[in-house]
């Protein structure tokens, strides 16, 4: 992937994919809780129009290299557009419609907490350089439908009750609803 085909990548469907949504709309500007912090309220913008991001809690933006640098950690433009590149696969076009969205159904389905036993997400934990003893005590594997899709990602729990999750192609939120959540 170039610089030129990932700022071609819509930044509303890039953040769907890793499992942000905007909580409101003002105007052509979608507002979303932050992607690199929990907050209650809304402070991340994203400009559809000019496809540019701003965190106004963090002071920065820009493109989706400038997110790429942020959520992965990193200054290597290759090793960004890589991760873009891989991520780019889940990206779907998405339309938000904040008038019907009391109606849809849940973006997370199905959702199953169950102990950590993926060799697939051990292998990621030691990409990554976590200790699988540590993951195995404080994470748990989460399974999921995902427009109708079925995924599994390490788990742990956050604040709100959810759980943060992560896989080699998936890092999002999922906020727990326990009247659809299945325990073993």
């Amino acid at each position: 992937m170039t610089i030129e085909e990932s700022k071609n990548i819509k930044l509303a469907d890039y953040l769907h994919s890793l499992g942000y949504n905007p909580v409101k709309q003002q105007g052509s500007s979608l507002w979303y809780k932050s992607p690199f912090r929990e907050e209650k309220e809304p402070s991340f913008k994203v400009n559809p129009d000019r496809n540019l991001w701003y965190d106004f809690g963090l002071g920065k933006g820009g493109n989706i290299i400038a997110l790429a640098q942020e959520l992965y950690a990193s200054d290597s433009v290759p090793y960004l557009l890589d991760k873009i590149a891989q991520q780019a696969l889940h990206v779907r076009p998405v339309s938000f419609s904040f008038r019907q969205q009391s109606s849809t159904q849940p973006s997370f389905q199905q959702l199953e907490v169950v102990p950590l036993s993926s060799p697939a997400l051990y292998s990621y934990l030691q990409e990554r350089g976590i200790n699988t003893e540590l993951a195995k005590r404080e994470c748990k594997e989460v399974r999921f439908v995902n427009n109708g899709k079925q995924f599994f990602a390490v788990g742990f729990p956050n604040a709100s009750g959810g759980y943060e999750v992560r896989n080699k192609y998936f890092k999002g939120c999922i906020a727990v609803s326990y009247t659809h959540l299945t325990l073993p």
